[in-house]
């Protein structure tokens, strides 16, 4: 059980993003490391190797110009400066110097082991022609420096022929690689727990986040009660939150409003449906109706079946704007004989209303748009105006325009409306008193309609009202319609 935990607790660390991520950063940093400490490690040698090359060929050169200035009167050279040449080698520890002769005969050897003795090698014979030779490798440095007469720089008396020794160099080196490699780990182990805490507090706020997530996932949480995560400062994390809180909203809004629309189309056709199977069943269970009782009945079943009809249809007109699939066919029309022929056939309506239709036209508008839909848009307003209206009221459209924009305000004196409501004003089937709009005979879809054609006209809409005195609706509509029209102005 506890090696079954224990795996389960492995294999759930590694799938986290910590642990590729530290094992990525770990092992750049040691790549990096290793790399640089090679590369200074190179350059240290280097150095080293080169400062004692320069002594030794500067104490070389020193020693062969001190034989060359102790050549006797007679132009004889005085090789033989053991004191002398014993006391500096002894500065020179590292190095091993032999003085030849112009027979390439030792005479004299800081180790003594070779007086007397011959060396001839191809650096010997080159520095008896005059040259100064070096050759060696990364332990031993070799040195062959002639020895010129003083009275005649072209003749060779003799030879200094000296090894310099590297270990000591490299025994050094190697020490401090030792040292530095013992601190490099020990600075790798502590950057290594340093970089854990920084990865585990850098990822703690991601945990916060899917913590959250799951638990949209699992819960029935409210549009207004989302309440994700907060961070003290604005970072990658809060942007991922935010985005996510306006996502979720948006779907969490589409899925109240897809409920609320099919539990809205449910109800307003079941009404209808409701009323028909009762005025049905009270004639067939009646064995000797009369014929006006008849009339009567068949009357209010084929108003119910109107007023499924006016439902299906404004809810297919309202589909297929929010789906895009009518385009719009667009003409040049003045709004002001548009709103004229639309009061002509709203007449008899607010005549039984006893509501004056009126149109007040500023500055006259011509438009680019689509005149069925824009007609269906201005009618439902102006016939709301008249529904809601009180006896003796008023319905005005105002016109008005500039060089950008027409505006069309439709305003009535009717009952109004609380400010509260104006967001949701124009949403499917929302009605502000339900029992009052179906006695007036509304779907609860005109406003929805308007909306919908203002805006794929890319127009705006807006609505004031004051409670008991009536209510304003003004579109914004731009004259000419382009891609990309201009955005509204405040």
């Amino acid at each position: 059980m506890f090696k079954l935990e224990l795996k389960g607790s492995f294999s759930k660390l590694v799938h986290t993003i910590k642990v590729p991520m530290f094992l990525g950063i770990a092992l750049l940093y040691c790549l990096s490391s290793i790399l640089l400490s090679e590369y200074f490690f190179t350059i240290w040698n280097d150095y080293w190797i080169s400062q004692r090359i320069t002594e030794a060929n500067r104490f070389i050169s020193y020693l062969a110009g001190e034989i060359s200035s102790g050549e006797t009167d007679s132009g004889e050279n005085s090789l033989i400066l053991t004191n002398r040449f014993q006391n500096m080698s002894r500065m020179y520890s590292y190095m091993r110097v032999l003085i030849l002769d112009s027979n390439a005969k030792v005479i004299q050897d800081t180790t003594q082991s070779r007086i007397g003795r011959y060396i001839i090698n191809d650096e010997v014979i080159a520095a008896m022609s005059g040259q100064t030779v070096q050759g060696g490798d990364d332990l031993v440095h070799r040195i062959a420096v002639p020895i010129k007469s003083k009275a005649d720089v072209n003749t060779v008396q003799g030879v200094i022929y000296a090894f310099a020794s590297m270990e000591t160099v490299q025994r050094s080196l190697e020490v401090g690689r030792t040292r530095i490699i013992l601190v490099l780990m020990l600075v790798s182990m502590v950057t290594m727990a340093l970089i854990y805490l920084l990865i585990y507090w850098l990822m703690r706020p991601l945990k916060k986040i899917i913590v959250w997530l799951r638990d949209l996932k699992n819960q029935e949480i409210d549009v207004e009660d989302l309440g994700g995560p907060r961070f003290k400062s604005k970072n990658e994390f809060s942007t991922i939150v935010d985005e996510v809180e306006d996502v979720t909203h948006d779907l969490l809004s589409l899925d109240r409003s897809r409920k609320e629309f099919v539990s809205n189309v449910s109800h307003e056709l079941k009404t209808p449906l409701s009323s028909i199977k009762v005025l049905t069943e009270s004639l067939l269970l009646q064995d000797s109706v009369p014929e006006e009782l008849y009339k009567d009945f068949l009357q209010d079943i084929n108003s119910e079946i109107d007023r499924m009809n006016g439902i299906v249809s404004d809810l297919l007109t309202l589909v297929r704007l929010e789906e895009g699939e009518n385009v719009l066919n667009l003409s040049t029309f003045s709004v002001g004989d548009m709103a004229e022929d639309i009061i002509k056939r709203l007449n008899p309506l607010a005549d039984q209303k006893n509501v004056h239709l009126l149109v007040e036209e500023v500055h006259p508008a011509m438009i680019e748009a689509d005149e069925t839909k824009m007609t269906l848009a201005l009618t439902n307003l102006i016939q709301n105006g008249i529904k809601y209206n009180k006896d003796g009221g008023q319905v005005k459209i105002r016109i008005d325009s500039n060089q950008v924009y027409a505006l069309i305000v439709v305003s009535d004196t009717g009952i109004g409306i609380d400010e509260k409501n104006y967001d949701k004003l124009f949403q499917r089937f929302y009605r502000v008193d339900k029992a009052r709009d179906r006695g007036a005979g509304g779907t609860g879809l005109g406003l929805a309609i308007v909306k919908q054609i203002v805006t794929l006209h890319k127009g705006t809409i807006t609505v004031s009202s004051v409670p008991g005195e009536g209510s304003s609706f003004s579109i914004k509509m731009p004259l000419v319609q382009t891609a990309d029209s201009e955005e509204e102005e405040e």
